[in-house]
């Protein structure tokens, strides 16, 4: 799969731009600032529907103009695949091949995973973090699974909503309505705990040991519905049961206590949590590691890689693992890049380009 031809309309420091990246590895040059990372969030919409930078779509929109457009093409094989995010002041709008589309079935056009500072959060910060990675992963695995988080995450809302404004003393507590939620919760939580402990298994059995020295990785997916994964019908009965359970505690503290929501993916480094003990070098190399993972599994199901974005490559990544990371991606996938230098990368294969960036403008470069 590649990313054939990318355009943009009005979107950020971008007036009026259409690009052509190669099917093997495509370096975006240039100053901090003149739209580098601009491009790679645009194809990252084209992917999920959605920035890796902000909550608030409007804020793509250029400066003085009214709404923005991202255009792309994506070719699998013989199967092309026009895409189209169109953004105004007050909505967002998906499009697949002219015609508008859900979020479900836009996403999964275009299998993507990208590197940026933000997704150092995975290794770095919140367990939120992390299973926004795992889901972003599945999302192109198994079908439903960003519905099924979309009705889930709703659901969830008008619960604590209930619980809430009980607590507060701002209504009676509707056991029937509870009820009412905690079905909904209880339906697509299940599948989307099952989803998350399956692949997670995948990723252990696809994640590279050794790859940048002697760093032992380890990873374990901690949930607070059951310790070990179970059939379907056994995690909605013990999901069910538990929300029953808690249903006193639930209604003191004005929130929902359990569930997937507030599950998290445990990694560890020589027998050391990664998160609180890694040094900067071990998570940068745990991050790449997971993503090969996810790469080889996704290879396994699809019978081809993803696309790769990485952001700021010479900022994440030290010269050892930059070799090795994209020497292991040479002739397996399409990988754009974003760099503030014009440095030379790993004589790794024929299909590289060079593109400089300046004030939202491109041009390729001889390199």
């Amino acid at each position: 799969m590649h990313l054939k031809k990318l355009r943009l309309f009005q979107y950020r420091n971008i007036k009026d731009l259409e690009i052509v990246p190669s099917e093997g590895t495509t370096l975006f040059i240039g100053m901090n600032g003149q739209g580098k990372t601009n491009l790679l969030e645009a194809i990252y919409f084209l992917a999920f529907g959605r920035s890796f930078r902000t909550s608030v779509p409007r804020e793509c929109i250029q400066h003085g103009e009214m709404e923005c457009r991202i255009e792309g093409t994506v070719v699998q094989g013989s199967i092309s695949r026009d895409l189209q995010v169109r953004i105004a002041k007050k909505e967002k709008k998906l499009f697949l091949h002219g015609k508008p589309v859900s979020l479900d079935a836009f996403v999964g056009n275009l299998h993507l995973l990208a590197f940026t500072y933000n997704h150092l959060n995975v290794v770095r910060k919140s367990p939120g973090d992390r299973r926004a990675f795992l889901d972003r992963a599945m999302a192109t695995i198994y079908p439903g699974h960003i519905g099924s988080l979309a009705v889930y995450g709703r659901a969830l809302k008008q619960r604590n909503r209930v619980l809430s404004e009980a607590r507060e003393g701002k209504r009676f507590l509707d056991g029937s309505l509870l009820d009412s939620w905690d079905e909904t919760l209880v339906k697509q939580g299940t599948r989307i705990l099952s989803n998350r402990m399956r692949y997670v298994e995948q990723m252990k059995q696809n994640l590279p040991q050794g790859l940048f020295g002697r760093e032992d990785l380890k990873m374990h997916y901690q949930s607070n519905v059951l310790e070990k994964s179970n059939s379907m019908s056994g995690i909605e009965e013990k999901y069910k049961d538990l929300l029953f359970q808690v249903r006193d505690y639930d209604c003191r503290i004005g929130n929902t206590s359990v569930g997937p929501h507030r599950d998290d993916l445990k990694l560890f480094v020589n027998g050391k949590s990664l998160v609180d003990f890694g040094s900067a070098g071990q998570q940068r190399s745990s991050l790449l590691a997971l993503y090969f993972s996810q790469m080889e599994i996704h290879r396994g199901i699809h019978g081809f890689y993803p696309v790769l974005l990485v952001d700021d490559v010479e900022a994440e990544l030290d010269e050892h693992r930059l070799n090795t990371f994209l020497k292991y991606l040479s002739q397996r996938t399409q990988t754009l890049l974003t760099s503030a230098k014009n440095f030379q990368l790993p004589d790794v294969s024929e299909d590289i380009c060079h593109m400089e960036v300046h004030n939202g403008m491109i041009k390729k470069s001889e390199n």
